[in-house]
């Protein structure tokens, strides 16, 4: 199966493809580790020994150089390095007269998994295509966004992007009173405050009575707001207008992430 698989390591989550190639594992490591290889389908030109403990640089066209770090280094075997927050590991194993190429990553943020999953799928679409002696593909902008698409309803965004979830936007839990989600909020100019709720497993709010409007929106997993003792779940892609004066309640499954716009009394950050 071509297609990337999604499973959770612990707190962070693990991107893994395998693909079987009619090549042997010596032809392939060279893909993956030299220059001129690596040019045919590499997103970016990398510089720096072929050891371990070697220190990486990785070149775009355009902009500063990011950086990473060899830490395992066995060829034709097992080749593992970081590449900014992330961590790339390409394994190696006989079959026949080719192998399988298990590429295993653990992204830093998230967030990104969807995207990432879509340009890793076409960059090893590109490796098969030069190991088999075929030109890589051009850009495909189309079927970029069709994979993109299919990635993104397999995954989902699972996380809030890691520049909106900063210690400095944390509600403190004292304050936020719902033990098993975190929210991290932002203050417009005119006092309404715009929270995003991250629930790590099941969780009840307590009860209250609103004293303002309330404005919410599900973007991923389920969320039940009960409204004078009536209850309405509601689902990804749902809004929701909570009134002014209602007498109100939640209860979020594991996993659903919220946003919730209101003014009134306001949630208190965690101390820095």
């Amino acid at each position: 199966m071509k297609n990337g698989t999604l499973t959770t390591k612990g707190n962070q989550v693990e991107l893994r493809f395998e693909r079987r190639l009619a090549h042997p594992p010596e032809k392939v490591w060279r893909a993956l580790t030299e220059a001129k290889e690596l040019a045919q389908w590499f997103p970016a030109r990398i510089e720096g020994r072929r050891e371990a403990g070697a220190e990486l640089r990785f070149f775009f066209e355009e902009g500063e150089p990011s950086t990473g770090k060899i830490s395992v280094f066995d060829p034709p075997r097992l080749l593992e390095y970081t590449w900014e927050g992330d961590r790339l590991r390409w394994e190696l194993r006989p079959e026949g007269a080719g192998c399988l190429l298990v590429f295993t990553t653990i992204p830093g943020d998230r967030a990104n998994v969807a995207r990432d999953a879509t340009g890793w799928h076409i960059c090893l679409d590109n490796l098969e295509a030069g190991l088999d002696g075929n030109p890589a593909a051009a850009f495909d902008k189309e079927r970029f966004s069709a994979l993109n698409a299919e990635y993104a309803a397999r995954f989902g965004l699972g996380a809030f992007p890691a520049f909106m979830t900063g210690a400095a936007n944390r509600v403190a839990p004292a304050s936020l009173r719902i033990p098993g989600v975190e929210a991290f909020v932002f203050d417009g100019a005119d006092g309404t405050q715009l929270t995003l709720c991250h629930a790590k497993s099941d969780a009840e709010t307590g009860e209250q009575w609103r004293d303002s409007d309330e404005y919410l929106v599900v973007l991923e997993g389920r969320y039940v707001v009960r409204i004078n003792g009536m209850d309405i779940e509601l689902g990804a892609g749902r809004e929701f207008i909570i009134p002014h004066g209602a007498r109100t309640s939640g209860r979020f499954s594991a996993g659903t992430r919220t946003i919730h716009a209101f003014t009134g009394q306001g949630l208190k950050r965690a101390e820095s």
